[in-house]
């Protein structure tokens, strides 16, 4: 019997033609795999754009409002220089930086490639009048110095942060913006939006269903191959997440109702996920009192939370969290919640998502969701049936 807690278990062989270059366009007009029963798996083709025909009046859509940021920039000879220590003038062809976070307004931290060439006090200069300079240095990334603030350059210069496996083009960047995106701060889109068009959504509202968002702050990790043997002993990335605190009402009234919840994206699922241990860190810490939720919601989620203990480690607060009391309408916080088998799921009852990286925590994720041989068999069918993979193209939709 295969070892699903082993990283092997997470490798499939795709051919790279499944790895989609585009998307579909409309984007709704991509394939869409239903995932009806699990016991047993019951597997059915279908277009996005039809979705409305699987769902009842009662149901609620979660999407992650976040927004993708210029976040990388490509480096080759125009308008280019780069001058090292000794006043040298060096050649540049095929480099790139992406941006990882802000450190004031003039400095940030940014992953180089190639890392070697970016040598501390190394200058590069464009247009004879901009001027950026290493700093600082580690092997992952180094610390840069703008001579103008950051937002400045990224309106200049910079593109949105592609993935790795997408063939970068000027005009792929319009595709991965959704149309929910709201709040700056992600370097990747949270994908599974991308397929959603005004046409669909209004669709969707026409049928009952009710729209609700969350922020999720996509961040490199999300690329990241698991890169441990045993993946019980991974060390997940953390990502920036921000809520209305209203929303433990919605979601007690919706639980309680019997609403079904669906997580449009892995990146929805997270969040929603991580609001049991938050709800535990506010209640150990003495927050609960400023949120000024209803006692049928502070039951609803004392009850729901009353078997989580000593996880408090996976949230931590932002330090601007303090400086928002006695008000706290919103709440930002740091989750490294990992979901891989056997977690068990308190808020979601139904996920929409794209196909993942082998051997990535996003796999894991719906392997711990639909079960592990159910995920085997859905992504062996999907590559028989010529499914596109990734960021672009194709879906799944997925009841628990």
């Amino acid at each position: 019997m295969e070892n699903i807690y082993n990283l092997n278990a997470y490798d499939y062989p795709l051919p790279e033609k499944l790895i989609a270059q585009k998307p579909a366009n409309p984007p709704d007009n991509c394939k869409l795999l239903i995932v009806e029963k699990l016991k047993p798996l019951s597997l059915k083709d279908e277009i996005f754009k039809n979705i409305p025909n699987y769902l009842s009046w009662n149901e609620i859509f979660f999407f992650n409002n976040t927004k993708v940021i210029k976040a990388r920039i490509y480096l080759n000879n125009q308008n280019l220089k780069l001058i090292n220590r000794n006043w040298n003038i060096s050649n540049i062809k095929d480099w790139e930086i992406l941006f990882l976070d802000k450190i004031d307004n003039n400095t940030f931290k940014a992953i180089v490639r190639p890392w070697k060439k970016f040598k501390v006090w190394n200058k590069l200069i464009f247009d004879d009048k901009i001027i950026l300079k290493i700093i600082d240095y580690i092997p992952e990334w180094r610390i840069i110095k703008s001579s103008i603030p950051i937002q400045e350059l990224f309106k200049l210069y910079w593109h949105l942060p592609l993935p790795p496996y997408i063939k970068f083009e000027k005009e792929k960047e319009k595709y991965y913006q959704s149309i929910f995106a709201l709040k700056p701060g992600s370097i990747a889109a949270p994908t599974a939006s991308l397929h959603f068009t005004p046409t669909l959504i209004q669709k969707i509202k026409n049928k009952g269903c009710k729209f609700e968002y969350t922020t999720l702050h996509v961040w490199l990790g999300t690329f990241k191959k698991v890169d441990v043997e045993d993946i019980t002993k991974y060390d997940i990335h953390e990502e920036i997440a921000e809520i209305n605190t209203q929303l433990f009402e919605k979601i007690a009234k919706y639980k309680l109702n019997k609403n079904p919840i669906i997580a449009v994206g892995t990146t929805v699922t997270r969040t929603l996920e991580s609001l049991p241990y938050l709800w535990k860190y506010l209640k150990i810490n003495n927050i609960l009192e400023n949120l000024n939720l209803s006692e049928k919601t502070i039951q609803f989620w004392n009850d729901l939370t009353k078997d989580i203990t000593n996880k408090d480690s996976i949230i931590k607060f932002s330090p601007n969290l303090l400086k928002t009391y006695p008000s706290l309408d919103f709440l930002t916080f740091k989750t490294k919640l990992y979901i891989y088998p056997w977690f068990t799921f308190k808020i979601i009852d139904q996920l929409i998502t794209n196909f993942h990286l082998p051997k990535s925590s996003l796999l894991m994720l719906v392997a711990a969701f639909m079960g592990y041989e159910n995920m085997k068999k859905t992504y062996q069918y999907a590559i028989e049936k010529k499914y596109k993979f990734f960021s672009f193209w194709d879906a799944m939709r997925i009841l628990k």
